[in-house]
């Protein structure tokens, strides 16, 4: 039996050396339970160096998302039949290098929304968080990755180029954390307001590529009808 082969077609971009982009072929033996990260862990160690980033290969860092297929996913646990594949960096983000790209702003964004808890008063003794509240709202927030798999699907920035005035899913999903969050004393709705909420269409491309299955599309309604009930929706 003739050994099974998985073919991709890589981006590749060295900004350095390269006037523009290119993609490239190459053949990496398949093997049972093969995932694009072990391919890009081939390429790199067999036939030439490529540019690709990765971490805990466990799916909790986020570094390794990619586009395959032109669908974002994240490399450690997508698994690869034999065929052919396209691997390109994630879509909407400058190139620093083939699979490479630079989260420097967005990653800016995420930060500047205040992930800590705000209080006017130190908080010296936690509240009791409901069942409910905590297993199937908070823990899945705390779960994202900062993959960025969802801002490349996110029509308001990938069609209407809305990255001045809307901070992005993964941004305000940390924002719609700490709205729900009862020890969190800060005005989350108007941040969310001011951050962009009603750029969002709701569309639920966000959660579909979600490694951690956020419900992107529950929280940023919820903080849609706060920010109109406390009069803070902009005028059409």
């Amino acid at each position: 039996m003739a050994d099974q082969i998985v073919t991709i077609k890589m981006f590749r971009y060295d900004p350095s050396v390269d006037t523009e982009p290119y993609f490239k072929t190459y053949e990496v033996p398949w093997k049972e339970y093969t995932t694009a990260l072990e391919c890009l862990h081939y390429i790199n160690e067999n036939i030439e160096p490529i540019g690709f980033d990765y971490c805990c290969r466990s799916s909790l860092c986020g570094r390794c998302s990619i586009m395959v297929d032109g669908r974002p996913f994240l490399a450690c646990v997508k698994p690869l039949d034999p065929g052919e594949y396209t691997f390109e960096p994630l879509k909407g983000f400058p190139v620093i290098r083939d699979l490479v790209v630079d989260h420097s702003q967005i990653m800016e964004k995420i930060v500047a929304t205040g992930l800590a808890v705000q209080s006017v008063e130190p908080i010296v003794k936690l509240q009791n968080i409901p069942y409910d509240l905590y297993w199937n709202t908070l823990e899945p927030l705390n779960m994202c990755r900062d993959c960025l798999c969802c801002y490349t699907v996110c029509p308001p920035l990938q069609e209407e180029n809305k990255w001045e005035s809307f901070i992005g899913p993964s941004a305000m999903a940390q924002v719609a954390k700490r709205f729900v969050d009862p020890e969190d004393q800060a005005d989350r709705v108007a941040q969310a307001a001011f951050s962009g909420i009603f750029d969002c269409t709701l569309c639920g491309k966000c959660s579909a590529v979600c490694p951690a299955e956020i419900p992107h599309v529950q929280l940023f309604t919820l903080l849609q009808q706060e920010a109109e009930k406390a009069g803070l929706k902009p005028s059409a």
